[in-house]
């Protein structure tokens, strides 16, 4: 059985063999039962230096790792991240490549054609291997319980990463698209039967097409669909999105004794 697994971007120091955090910047601090997010840098196997945030839980936690869109930088995750630890999850959120606080000199997307765009979003996976990495090795984090989410081009490097970590335990994907830089998710995404999946998209769009599909392949439908409503733009605009966010992380995660697997259904 496939675990569940949540991307969000850590902060924490990083190890000096393979992916690793160089020394946290800022540490987590509890202010009126709120956790600040450590600073961490973590480095990519192709070298990358990326600018993370890690939302540390209070005790031993699964991990949830969050992926921006294509454009976008972590912050555009924080109150879900912020959601999430507050329900004891150990959170990462991470600048991709050339995004963010993660841009150099030699890598910024917004000066990147279109071409080198798409070749930059094909390295990218190697930011989310980095870290999942991280993230699964830190000391307060359950080292075979990730959950990921991604927003937008990131659900596609969601998805490609589910395919090969076996820790994945569940995944959110918001605001999908069938094809992303290069990607074919949605046959991916059919590669991936069985695992927890949540898709929050607009109703009659190109990412409810495609989790319907995929819930037709594999005859044992295994997506949960949310569907905002006409007015909102983008799911993360949706007031009603991060709670329901949050009971299916945590109820895929963090499941209780005894509690009777969900079945697929579409959320209005």
């Amino acid at each position: 059985m496939r675990r569940v697994l949540v991307l969000v971007a850590l902060s924490t120091p990083i190890l000096a063999n393979g992916p690793s955090a160089l020394p946290a910047a800022a540490t987590a601090s509890h202010a009126g039962g709120r956790v600040a997010p450590e600073t961490v840098a973590i480095k990519t196997a192709d070298g990358e230096a990326l600018q993370a945030s890690f939302y540390k839980p209070g005790t031993t936690a699964p991990g949830v790792l969050l992926v921006h869109d294509a454009g976008g930088d972590r912050s555009q995750l924080d109150p879900l991240a912020d959601r999430l630890c507050k329900q004891g999850f150990g959170v990462l959120t991470v600048d991709l490549r050339g995004h963010g606080a993660s841009k150099s000199a030699k890598l910024d997307w917004n000066k990147l054609s279109e071409s080198d765009r798409k070749s930059t979003w094909t390295q990218a996976p190697k930011d989310l291997d980095a870290a999942a990495k991280w993230l699964l090795e830190q000391p307060v984090i359950h080292s075979t319980s990730l959950a990921l989410i991604g927003y937008g081009a990131g659900c596609a490097l969601a998805v490609r990463h589910a395919k090969g970590d076996e820790n994945v335990v569940c995944m959110v994907l918001l605001a999908p698209n069938a094809a992303d830089y290069g990607f074919d998710v949605r046959a991916d995404i059919q590669t991936l039967v069985g695992l927890p999946t949540f898709v929050a998209t607009s109703k009659d769009d190109e990412g409810e097409k495609m989790a319907l599909e995929a819930n037709a392949f594999s005859g044992n439908p295994y997506l949960d669909i949310f569907l905002s409503p006409p007015k909102v733009a983008t799911p993360l605009e949706d007031k009603n999105l991060p709670g329901k966010v949050l009971k299916w992380v945590s109820d895929k995660a963090m499941p209780k004794k005894g509690r009777a697997s969900a079945t697929s259904r579409i959320h209005r």
